[in-house]
């Protein structure tokens, strides 16, 4: 049987190799590219790559055959992030990892982008965020871009999150941060229309949303490993965040990072967390019986907390009165 610590070793193995392995994919889908640009059906021709100044300021995919793929070497100052990217936390080790791959052997894989909207000549990232950054990083100054017609801004979001998907998808803090955008852009009126926008479910996009209601200090935490917050960790730190402090979540967080917790785990400690909130601390007690002529008559109870209760018949008035006098006179009643 496997052990529970061999699992995780084995997990963080795979992520690791993912993380090495990005680079690898993108040039396994560029051989593709390269031996077939018409597609996989048919007979290859010849793929046409352009500079900027063989471009023109005009070009646009919109004018290319359907077995050709016309691609812009832009200048990278000329090349806008998108605003609505699916991405919106990048690894710093992935971008030097690409950066050292492009160094040697160049950008094999073109990325997306359409022609900018309000800058004549500019144009904006779909995808291919890391390449740019990772090029910049190389010293590079000019960037592959296969471009695109322009559909409009809520399509322009959900061609960067399947291509993200496709290759290495974003973290749900990504999604979260995107998801409120197109809610506070309007471009979406509803998390219903998100989930069916991209063909997941209502329940996903209610819980990614959720991230971001907890505290900045541990959104900030998550950002610096998303890939340990999936849907339902994340979904547990928010239900944990109703019940303790801050510097508790903020505690369950490196926890969760240091110990890599799945999410049955964080949903355990959750849970003692909900039970320990309900639990109050056993109160002990104290009681006196008061006697008169051999037969009990009340009795004197105390607490801890400090509450005192007194009950007790007294048949003669004269002794109820006396009592209740003494009692208003201890407390300063008046009528």
């Amino acid at each position: 049987m496997i052990s529970k610590v061999d699992r995780k070793a084995a997990m963080r193995a795979s992520l690791s190799a993912e993380k090495r392995d990005v680079n690898a994919r993108f040039a396994a889908a560029d051989a593709v590219l390269s031996e077939r640009p018409g597609g996989l059906g048919g007979v290859p021709p010849p793929q046409v790559v352009l500079d900027e100044a063989q471009a023109g300021r005009t070009f646009s995919a919109e004018n290319t055959g359907p077995a050709q793929q016309r691609i812009v070497a832009a200048p990278l100052d000329r090349v806008h992030e998108n605003p609505l990217n699916a991405r919106h936390i990048y690894d710093p080790d992935i971008v030097k990892e690409l950066a050292a791959s492009i160094a040697t052997r160049g950008q094999l894989v073109p990325a997306s982008a359409i022609a900018h909207p309000t800058i004549p000549g500019d144009y904006l990232l779909i995808d291919g965020h890391y390449r740019k950054k990772a090029l910049a990083a190389a010293g590079q100054h000019s960037i592959d871009l296969v471009i695109r017609p322009h559909e409009g801004d809520l399509e322009l979001y959900r061609v960067s999150w399947v291509l993200n998907e496709e290759r290495s998808a974003q973290s749900p803090l990504d999604n979260a941060f995107a998801w409120r955008k197109l809610l506070d852009k309007g471009l979406v009126q509803t998390e219903l229309q998100i989930a069916e926008l991209l063909g997941v479910s209502l329940s996903t996009v209610n819980k990614t949303i959720a991230l971001l209601s907890l505290p900045t200090a541990v959104l900030d935490r998550m950002r610096d490993r998303p890939e340990k917050f999936g849907v339902f960790v994340g979904y547990e730190i928010t239900l944990a965040a109703k019940k303790v402090s801050e510097i508790e979540v903020l505690a369950l967080v490196n926890r969760i990072i240091e110990e890599d917790l799945s999410s049955r785990e964080v949903g355990a400690i959750r849970a003692k967390l909900d039970t320990g909130d309900k639990r109050k601390p056993k109160e002990t007690s104290r009681q006196y019986k008061i006697q008169h002529t051999g037969q009990q008559i009340g009795f004197l109870k105390e607490w801890d907390s400090g509450k005192v209760s007194l009950e007790v018949v007294l048949a003669d008035p004269k002794e109820r009165a006396a009592l209740v006098a003494e009692l208003r006179s201890r407390f300063g009643l008046v009528d």
